[in-house]
């Protein structure tokens, strides 16, 4: 018998799962007012057992176990484990009564094949055998994955199809790992059958978070300041040098004055604006940048327009009387 069914969420849930109220089978929304079923430990056989039952349920599933072909199966060759041991045990049984013709023809106790119970005086514990394939989350088979029960620590690995068979007690646990793949356990029912694992690779394990996804803000690139010295000659518009000029970083008290040739020299930053001014010049700006730190300037004179005073530098003469407006 083959089954299968393919799972998709169309509309993803943005509740907090953390937050929502546990029950047996999951958690309670109670924004949705629905059970929300936790798949993330399923196997392929159990969602398509659920599913099928339960058409509309709510669910908590992993990336790998969606969109992608679901399927329950049954070899036909899986039914003869079962059905091997329940021929076997009368036989075994019979092999053990010392009555048995062949036991007293012998003369040797025989041996259970350990196939139906394990001896044990109860018989409460079946022998279950549980075969399948592991593959990983694209649906590829992995060898060499270990596959080891917690009790009775049988163990065997995967061959190169990614098939396995082991024999242990109903009820176990069995775990399966490999290198680089997070390890996944299931437990078994009290019959044999097929589990078929998936394996999720190192590479695609991702926290499951329920929710509207936070984007980490950008961090601002810091750029890191550093000085050097400007430098430059200042003169005025006919060419000759200005000796003692101001020099000012402008919204700063840092400055410098021209030497008697108009040379200057300053530290500045990218970005400092210099500031220029002399006593009878017009004043001028520049901004400094880290392409070039030498600037040579010129200062314009101002034009001056008025009466001329002639200052003789003597001594008022005594006689001198200031003449009236009449001219007397």
């Amino acid at each position: 018998m083959k089954k299968s069914i393919t799972l998709r969420i169309p509309e993803p849930c943005h509740e907090d799962w953390a937050k929502m109220t546990a029950t047996e089978k999951g958690k309670f929304c109670s924004v949705c007012t629905k059970e929300i079923f936790d798949f993330t430990s399923k196997t392929d056989e159990e969602l398509v057992k659920f599913l099928t039952e339960n058409k509309n349920a709510c669910g908590r599933l992993k990336k790998s176990q969606l969109n992608r072909e679901v399927k329950l199966e049954r070899k036909s060759g899986q039914s003869f484990a079962p059905i091997a041991a329940s021929v076997l045990l009368p036989l075994t049984l019979f092999s053990n009564n010392p009555k048995s013709e062949n036991n007293a023809t012998s003369g040797k106790p025989m041996v259970s094949m350990g196939i139906g119970r394990f001896n044990n005086p109860d018989n409460s514990r079946l022998q279950v055998f549980t075969q399948g394939i592991v593959r990983d989350e694209n649906g590829n088979p992995l060898k060499n994955v270990k596959v080891i029960s917690n009790e009775t620590e049988a163990q065997t690995w995967t061959n190169k199809n990614g098939e396995y068979e082991i024999y242990t007690l109903d009820k176990e646990w069995l775990t399966f790992s490999k290198e680089n793949f997070e390890t996944q356990k299931i437990q078994l029912n009290n019959k044999s059958e097929a589990r078929n694992i998936y394996l999720i690779s190192d590479s695609q394990i991702q926290p499951i978070l329920l929710g509207r996804i936070a984007v980490a803000p950008k961090k601002e690139e810091v750029i890191k300041e550093y000085s050097f010295h400007t430098k430059g000659t200042v003169t005025d518009d006919t060419g000759l040098p200005l000796p003692g000029v101001t020099v000012i970083i402008k919204g700063t008290s840092k400055g410098t004055q021209t030497d008697f040739d108009g040379n200057y020299k300053i530290e500045t930053q990218p970005g400092d604006v210099l500031v220029f001014s002399y006593v009878g010049f017009e004043t001028k700006e520049i901004t400094v940048s880290n392409i070039s730190n030498k600037f040579d300037i010129t200062l314009n004179s101002y034009e001056l327009m008025g009466d001329v005073v002639v200052d003789t530098g003597g001594l008022p003469n005594e006689n001198y009387q200031p003449k009236n407006n009449n001219g007397q």
